[in-house]
């Protein structure tokens, strides 16, 4: 039997990461009450920032989606270094790899209505965002500086930045075509990253024999990277196998072109003698 683990929704997933983390950096003192205070300390402002800032960007969801709709054409971008991108593209030039995957790590929304200008919204990530290519249409509702998106068959998606009339800097942008998303970490990669993280805040605890202690420094970390994850509106590690060309079917090299003809004589056409 095939258990199918429906989604949860981003509100439900934001709020139960804040309460979780406001609720461990209120027994953060009553932890490190006795004994020194561990490095996992550190992180408790830096949580309850975060938490903060989730607080705002849910009333400005809830101002949103109460505000009147109007239609427009969206397209889901994905976000990559400039460096990152550059470094793909004279990789996959020089191996001749016709890899056409939209690759990166943050989801964008670029929305059109008719001669207004662009719309560009990081938005919070969604299941089914990987495989939404080409134009959608959908229903905006925008207030507060954020626009809540329905698209049309799917489900709504909610804003993880501010709606900007620019392109956003830093980053390079790529529309998802006819293949779906992918994000090159992969789920060992980021393990490996929090697991290592995790040893260097919870190590002194575990050390002195606070086994409580540890407990709490590695949830923080988990619940704190989620948090984070959803605030850039990161996409999880993996995807569909990048798309090779196949055996036996290399570009042809370009032709180089023709030669122009300098004379007339190796044209063909005759020279007229004087007598």
């Amino acid at each position: 039997m095939r258990v199918v683990i429906r989604p949860v929704p981003a509100p439900y997933r934001v709020t139960a990461t804040v309460v979780v983390l406001v609720g461990l950096s209120a027994a953060a003192p009553f932890l490190y009450r006795t004994g020194p205070v561990g490095y996992a300390a550190l992180l408790v402002p830096l949580g309850l920032l975060l938490a903060l800032a989730w607080l705002v960007r849910l009333g400005q969801w809830l101002l949103a989606a109460r505000a009147q709709p109007w239609p427009a054409r969206l397209t889901v971008h994905l976000a990559q270094g400039a460096q990152a991108a550059q470094r793909d593209r004279a990789a996959e030039k020089a191996a001749g790899d016709l890899d056409v995957t939209p690759a990166g790590y943050a989801v964008w929304a670029v929305l059109r209505r008719g001669s207004a200008p662009q719309l560009h919204q990081r938005v919070v990530w969604e299941r089914w965002l990987r495989e939404l290519s080409g134009e959608h249409r959908v229903l905006v509702r925008r207030r507060a500086g954020v626009a809540v998106l329905d698209v049309d068959g799917r489900g709504r998606v909610w804003p993880a930045s501010f709606t900007l009339r620019r392109r956003p800097w830093g980053v390079v942008l790529t529309p998802l075509g006819g293949t779906p998303a992918v994000n090159h970490m992969s789920w060992w990669r980021l393990l490996a990253v929090l697991v290592m993280v995790t040893a260097l805040l919870s190590g002194p605890a575990v050390g002195r024999g606070d086994h409580l202690d540890a407990v709490w420094a590695a949830g923080y970390v988990v619940v704190l990277a989620l948090g984070v994850g959803q605030w850039f509106g990161l996409m999880p590690p993996g995807g569909r196998s990048r798309t090779r060309p196949a055996a036996g079917k290399v570009p042809a090299p370009r032709a180089a072109p023709a030669k122009a003809h300098r004379t007339a004589r190796a044209a063909g056409t005759p020279k007229t003698r004087k007598r």
